[in-house]
């Protein structure tokens, strides 16, 4: 049993540290004037210390004020027509009492309204390297592009004259990123193929999870259902939990059953996926795009689980200690899901 017990520390370890290793930030731009208004939505569990100083400039820090008013030029720059635009004013609040969320608002004077609009976003450097903003801009014409920022990718130069850029690539990677940074979502996945002991179960199980989560995604991220990461969150932990469990004490799982216990909490699953869009506020052709590409680079990430896991599964299967080895996994798996969850109710 030593491989199982590495397994369990290695994925509690994991599971105490982080679930997301990448934090995302969501923001506005309305590029429609000679002022430029940029909204960002942060989640300050995710962004961890580096959102001290916003949380204090929120509750009323002066000094933490002054840092930020002579960081910020640093991280948020602007340009219309090769002419750097001012910050005329900056303000920071909570999103909603109760919420671990920040809201930061940046006010941008320019010398005119966009042509050619440059935009340099060096966040990762207060909030951290795996930090990345994505940001819905909307043009003077009323379109809007979306554009995702990180350490490895500053800045941006849009012709908001021009047809605006479609995004869905850059949400595409969203996506990708998004499934393969969340372990959460993965471990969740991995105890569904783990519990599957056909390749009949194991296409309807992953069939059932990833059409929930696509409708949930949809619905929630147009509005038509909204709730709260503070219910969301315990329950994906407690999903790890639940599947888990089934693996360990019951001997066979009907295909329906575990098809049905996908579905179910895939909607939950596609709830939290929503996040990452919910707070854009896209409508029309842009909501499409930002679905479509998003949606897409989940499924991809995802297929890339199954198809890494299942061969490996089928070989496992064969073995004559195939059930201790399927029971270790889903010790270690519920274990961390158990820490999540405590986790996520303190």
């Amino acid at each position: 049993m030593r491989p199982a017990l590495l397994c369990l520390f290695f994925l509690v370890g994991l599971a105490s540290a982080q679930a997301h290793v990448t934090s995302t930030g969501l923001a506005t731009l309305d590029a429609r004037g000679e002022r430029l208004a940029y909204r960002l939505t942060l989640n300050t569990a995710e962004v961890g210390e580096g959102a001290t100083d916003l949380q204090r400039v929120a509750a009323g820090d002066a000094a933490a004020a002054q840092r930020l008013a002579s960081g910020l030029p640093q991280w948020l720059h602007m340009a219309v027509d090769g002419q750097a635009c001012r910050i005329a004013r900056t303000r920071v609040q909570t999103a909603q009492a109760g919420e671990e969320r920040l809201v930061l608002q940046v006010e941008f004077a320019c010398a005119s309204a966009p042509g050619t609009l440059a935009i340099t976003d060096s966040l990762w450097q207060p909030l951290g390297e795996h930090y990345r903003s994505i940001v819905s801009i909307t043009a003077p014409d009323g379109t809007h592009s979306e554009h995702v920022f990180s350490k490895d990718r500053p800045q941006a130069e849009l012709r908001l004259g021009a047809a605006a850029p479609s995004g869905t690539w850059d949400f595409f990677r969203t996506g990708l990123a998004h499934i393969a940074t969340g372990l959460d979502h993965l471990l969740f996945l991995a105890a569904l193929l783990v519990g599957s002991r056909s390749v009949k179960q194991l296409l309807l199980t992953v069939t059932a999870f990833t059409l929930a989560h696509s409708v949930a995604l949809a619905l929630a991220v147009m509005g038509w259902v909204n709730l709260s990461p503070k219910v969301v969150e315990p329950l994906i932990a407690a999903s790890i939990v639940w599947v888990a469990a089934e693996n360990l004490w019951l001997a066979r799982v009907l295909p329906w059953r575990r098809a049905v216990l996908a579905f179910g909490f895939g909607l939950v699953h596609g709830l939290a996926f929503s996040e990452v869009l919910t707070e854009l506020h896209l409508s029309g052709w842009a909501l499409g795009r930002a679905l479509l590409g998003f949606n897409l680079g989940v499924e991809a990430g995802q297929a890339a689980v199954v198809l890494l896991l299942a061969p490996v599964l089928a070989w496992l299967a064969r073995q004559a200690q195939a059930r201790r080895w399927e029971r270790a996994a889903s010790a270690a798996i519920g274990a961390a899901g158990l820490v999540w969850l405590v986790q996520r109710l303190a």
